[in-house]
């Protein structure tokens, strides 16, 4: 078969594959304990007190944000012992991302996943997105550093709703992919293929995350500048280059040419002086898959 013929293969159109997950009723929902800390945050009357007795409800969760608030991630000089004290220490928000990190990782980490897929490099890969948005955040003061890591972790999750229900999309991605050695999403706009940005966008929005979050995941391929905080989604967008130039296997320049303009712009000063500052920053990554995928 040629590769024209094999471009055909599986395809299915935008409007039949929001169809079909608009009829999947177990769609991926993440457990209740995040979703009602994302609720209760969007309360301003919420209260330590409200808010650790929710968390505290889910035993499991409410270790493993301890686990992750004492480990070498966060690096406190003294230990947190209980759910009170990590909200007075962290803040609500820090908080909040810690339990949807911890609950989005358990919750899509597939077993069952297709031939060629590797699910802890997907994380891996998510992780680094998230740490090097959070830097990119705290270097430019362009956004929350908590909330650009949630939007690096959740950036390639439609890739994640792809191979769990639409699994012969994704093998001819990534052979396709393979053969002519260029990325997942370049080899969606070569087969017509819906972009997993736009899944992961559909996604996050049906669990009613930020507007902001919706668009970083939407919009991180995208030159789109209709969005609610372009400086969010430059942030992950930029995030998402540096991870990709600086990977565990090379350290390289950053082919800028792949970049938005204004990304170009507003990152200049980051960009010319990442050999610097990323060493620093991949040791942190290291910390947060040493915490998050030792489970997976």
């Amino acid at each position: 078969m040629d590769a024209n013929n094999k471009k055909q293969d599986y395809l299915m159109g935008e409007t039949a594959i929001f169809k079909k997950l608009d009829r999947i009723d177990e769609l991926l929902t993440l457990p209740t304990i995040a979703m009602e800390v994302n609720s209760m945050l969007q309360n301003m009357e919420t209260s330590i007190k409200m808010l650790s007795d929710i968390i505290e409800k889910d035993q499991a969760i409410a270790s493993k944000i301890l686990r992750l608030v004492n480990s070498a991630f966060f690096g406190f000089p003294s230990k947190i012992n209980n759910i009170p004290h990590a909200l007075m220490v962290l803040g609500f928000n820090t908080v909040r991302n810690a339990v949807m990190s911890v609950s989005v990782i358990d919750t899509l980490s597939m077993k069952n996943v297709p031939n060629g897929w590797d699910i802890e490099e997907f994380w891996k890969h998510s992780l680094a997105v998230a740490v090097t948005s959070r830097t990119l955040a705290e270097k430019t003061k362009l956004g929350s550093p908590d909330n650009c890591f949630m939007g690096g972790l959740l950036h390639d999750i439609g890739k994640i709703i792809l191979a769990q229900f639409f699994r012969e999309i994704v093998l001819q991605i990534l052979t396709l992919a393979g053969d002519e050695k260029i990325s997942f999403s370049d080899t969606e706009k070569e087969i017509n293929s819906i972009a997993h940005d736009q899944i992961g966008g559909y996604l996050v929005k049906q669990w009613k995350l930020p507007s902001d979050l919706v668009d970083a995941v939407r919009y991180h391929h995208s030159t789109t500048t209709k969005v609610y905080d372009l400086n969010f989604l430059i942030i992950i967008h930029t995030a998402d280059y540096i991870v990709n130039a600086f990977n565990q296997k090379s350290r390289t320049n950053i082919n800028i040419t792949s970049l938005r303009k204004d990304a170009e712009t507003i990152m200049e000063k980051q960009l010319e002086t990442v050999d610097e500052w990323f060493p620093e920053t991949a040791i942190e990554i290291d910390s947060a898959c040493d915490f998050f995928l030792r489970e997976i």
